[in-house]
Order: structure tokens, then C-alpha cells, then sequence
């Protein structure tokens, strides 16, 4: 195929590309650690899956064995009320949990981790229970929960939830 034909094809693939993808628009919500290293792996991810424009981040170091435990009560109420200004402020309906290889706040490992983001889920979903969505025409079954698992190379890995188990249990 000579260099011509190949630019042409190029370019309407482009344009297919163009019209069958959703344009960039709103807001997901990222929780993870406060590390540097994985907040650029979350956000890119939120935006090519969700095709948001911008990510809300709210860190703490090790923010799912935080939200895992639930107990220390200022940190929850205080994730609680930034989960709830990115929820009412700026729309967001997407909210990505993430765990991180060599986690100074959490420095237990993968599986621990993993088992620690599948309780913090549960508790972002009573979060959402007990936020004032009503008020916004929402219930909290209009927001998805994705959790994430940035590895070694600082890639995110998807993680299956346990959604359909805990609403089977509920």
C-alpha cells in the first residue's frame, strides 16, 4: 500500500473512530493512596474507561485498608463529605477504588490488600446509603464501583467485586 492510500485510510478511520465515541464529559471519583506513583494510573484509567474528563482524587495512605477497617471515624466522616462534594458538586456517578504494590500505609500483601478493597467497597456502598441522593433524584444504585490493583510496573489491574454478593446477602 503506498504512503498515500495508507494517510487516507488513516484518516477515515479517524473519523470513524470520531463518530461512534463518546465525547469526553464529567466527573468519576477516584480513592486511593496519597502515593504519587499510582494517582496518574487511577486517573488515566477513569478516563478511558468512563470517557470522563476529569477525576475528583481523595487520598489517604492506605485508604482501603482505612475504608476496610472503618474506624477511625474523622477519616471516614471526612472522606464521606469529599465522596459527597464530588457527588453533588460535580456530578460524578463513577467512583475507582484503588490498592498499590508496596503501600507505606498498607504494607500487607496483595491478598491482604485485595480482601482490604473488597470491605472498603462494602463501605463506600453504605457511604451512598447513607448520603442524601434523594434530594438529587439518585439512589445508590445509579453510581458504579470499580476497584482497582496498581501493580509492581504502576499498571492498573481490574478487580473483580463482590457487588452481586453483597446484594444477594443484603
Amino acid at each position: 500500500m503506498n504512503r498515500e492510500a495508507r494517510k487516507i485510510l488513516l484518516g477515515l478511520a479517524y473519523v470513524l473512530i470520531g463518530l461512534f465515541r463518546k465525547p469526553l464529559s464529567g466527573f468519576a471519583t477516584g480513592l486511593e493512596c496519597m502515593d504519587g506513583r499510582v494517582q496518574g494510573a487511577l486517573r488515566k484509567k477513569a478516563k478511558r474507561k468512563y470517557r470522563v474528563k476529569y477525576v475528583d482524587i481523595i487520598t489517604q495512605p492506605g485508604i482501603n485498608k482505612i475504608l476496610a477497617e472503618n474506624t477511625d471515624v474523622p477519616i471516614i466522616e471526612n472522606i464521606k463529605k469529599m465522596l459527597w462534594i464530588s457527588i453533588n458538586d460535580h456530578g460524578s456517578r463513577t467512583i475507582i477504588i484503588a490498592a498499590h504494590h508496596n503501600c507505606a500505609g498498607n504494607p500487607n500483601n496483595k491478598e491482604t490488600q485485595l480482601a482490604h478493597l473488597r470491605e472498603a467497597e462494602k463501605t463506600v456502598r453504605n457511604m451512598l446509603e447513607n448520603l442524601p441522593l434523594g434530594d438529587l433524584g439518585l439512589s445508590p444504585m445509579d453510581f458504579v464501583i470499580d476497584l482497582l490493583w496498581i501493580n509492581e510496573k504502576w499498571m492498573p489491574e481490574e478487580i473483580p467485586s463482590d457487588k452481586w454478593l453483597v446484594k444477594m446477602n443484603a
